[in-house]
């Protein structure tokens, strides 16, 4: 297993500034990690000065994330991360879908938001989340397959997956090359009453759950699934500890995950061209 390449999510640390953020990934052995927008637009730094803090620590940018509205076109968020793709380097955008639109009514909105990325060489993953309003990998798939665009596919969280009572037969009809990265975490025993609050303070580091995660990943391996590979834990307990022991848990947990799993992390390529 290539536990090198595994990804540190946005938000597995996501109260730490930029430079602690991605010192404490790479000490981890994190190959890489995921920013919002926001943690691009708040860094009071440079691009170029984000550019040699990770030359210096050898992590690149996997993903991005900002929950907006795309069904309204480009916005200033947009701009920013396309911005970001060109001078710095991501491989994908996560996308969810939070404002209230019927589900055919996206399927144009999601290609032209893709084709707006194919022009910096940049990947879309619609997410689905069972407090959104695509709530299902049935929806976001119904949505991705629809638009049919070469650089439009499905992010595939776990949280998500287990609360949404999904299966592995739910992959059947979906081509593997269609899941454009996967999330690592785990769920706790029952779900809480508020779905929104759980995902977002209460999820569990990878196989320290009661999700079956092992035969999920092991489900995704035989249907074909190679994707990137990101922990993402949204946690009240792991943002009380300081960042560098947080994401040596995070990796810890997910590398054996993987490897208990046997499943493999691969390599990714940035918008520059740079293998991870």
């Amino acid at each position: 297993m290539t536990a090198e390449f595994l990804n540190c999510s946005a938000n597995t640390l996501r109260h730490a500034d930029l430079p602690t953020r991605v010192a404490a990934a790479a000490g981890a052995g994190f190959a890489g990690i995921g920013l919002r927008v926001s943690d691009y637009s708040h860094a009071n730094m440079s691009d170029g000065q984000i550019r040699d803090l990770l030359d210096r620590h050898g992590v690149r940018v996997l993903e991005m994330e900002h929950n907006w509205d795309w069904v309204k076109g480009e916005d200033a968020a947009e701009e920013a991360m396309f911005s970001f793709a060109d001078r710095i380097g991501i491989r994908h955008l996560n996308v969810p879908m939070f404002a209230e639109h019927p589900l055919p009514d996206l399927v144009e909105p999601f290609g032209a938001l893709c084709d707006r990325a194919a022009e910096h060489g940049v990947l879309v993953g619609f997410e689905f989340l069972p407090y959104s309003h695509v709530r299902t990998l049935g929806e976001a798939w119904q949505v991705v397959a629809a638009a049919d665009r070469p650089n439009g596919g499905i992010t595939l969280d776990l949280w998500h997956w287990f609360r949404s009572g999904a299966r592995p037969e739910d992959l059947a009809g979906i081509p593997p090359s269609a899941i454009t990265t996967l999330q690592l975490c785990d769920v706790l025993p029952q779900p809480g009453p508020d779905p929104t609050d759980e995902a977002r303070h209460r999820r569990l580091l990878p196989g320290q759950g009661a999700g079956d995660t092992l035969g999920v990943l092991r489900a995704l391996r035989d249907h074909g699934v190679s994707a990137p590979v990101s922990v993402e834990v949204f946690s009240d307990d792991l943002d009380t500890r300081p960042a560098a022991e947080a994401a040596r848990l995070a990796f810890e947990a997910g590398a054996l995950t993987l490897r208990r799993a046997g499943v493999t992390a691969p390599p990714w390529t940035t918008t520059r061209g740079e293998d991870r």
